[in-house]
């Protein structure tokens, strides 16, 4: 005759696979999420990169992951300082994915490029920005490269300031943004 102690070791065994399962998913979850950064993270996280040919300074980013709460809306770059002209390429593997070249305003150059997935393919993340600089010897050293991020639609940005010191977005008026001032020869080699 067969016992209740026998059958104990068959209720055990799933009970105790179920333990293991959960406290292991939940470790494998916990550390999936500490890799996560939302847009507000990217300001002076970015990975920049630098150097100069002659009169043309050229500073690639890249993003250290893609932004969990959605990748979409305008960017900006304006540089102010001895600078002739400004254009970016935007990369999506290796092939150059988009490109533009810069107005001049004021007190520097602008640009304005999109942050977007597009059929799989995210654009914004990665890029160049090439610099041209005046024939003064000193150029780079006075050179200020100014990123300006958002992440909603919006109105396009009124190129005034190449500082962004009080970005105008039209008649929008709640649009998220950040602006970090990149150091160009902090990054050159």
């Amino acid at each position: 005759m067969k016992s209740r102690s026998n059958h104990f070791i068959v209720f055990l065994l799933p009970v105790l696979l179920m333990i293991v399962m959960a406290v292991g998913g939940y470790l494998y979850l916990k550390d999936d999420q500490t890799d996560e950064w939302s847009n507000a993270d990217l300001k002076g996280n970015m990975n920049w990169s630098g150097n100069q040919d002659a009169q043309t300074l050229e500073l690639s980013w890249e993003w250290p992951a893609m932004p969990t709460d959605g990748m979409f809306g305008d960017d900006y770059i304006g540089v102010t300082g001895p600078v002739e002209g400004l254009s970016i390429e935007l990369y999506s593997s290796e092939d150059i994915f988009y490109e533009a070249v810069g107005t001049e305003v004021d007190n520097g150059w602008v640009v304005a490029f999109p942050t977007e997935l597009d059929e799989n393919r995210s654009l914004g993340n990665r890029g160049r920005v090439f610099i041209e600089l005046s024939d003064d010897e000193q150029a780079m050293e006075d050179v200020q490269l100014f990123l300006l991020h958002t992440w909603s639609h919006h109105s396009p940005l009124e190129f005034e300031d190449a500082t962004f010191s009080e970005p105008t977005f039209g008649p929008a008026t709640d649009v998220p943004f950040w602006v970090e001032q990149i150091e160009a020869r902090s990054y050159v080699n």
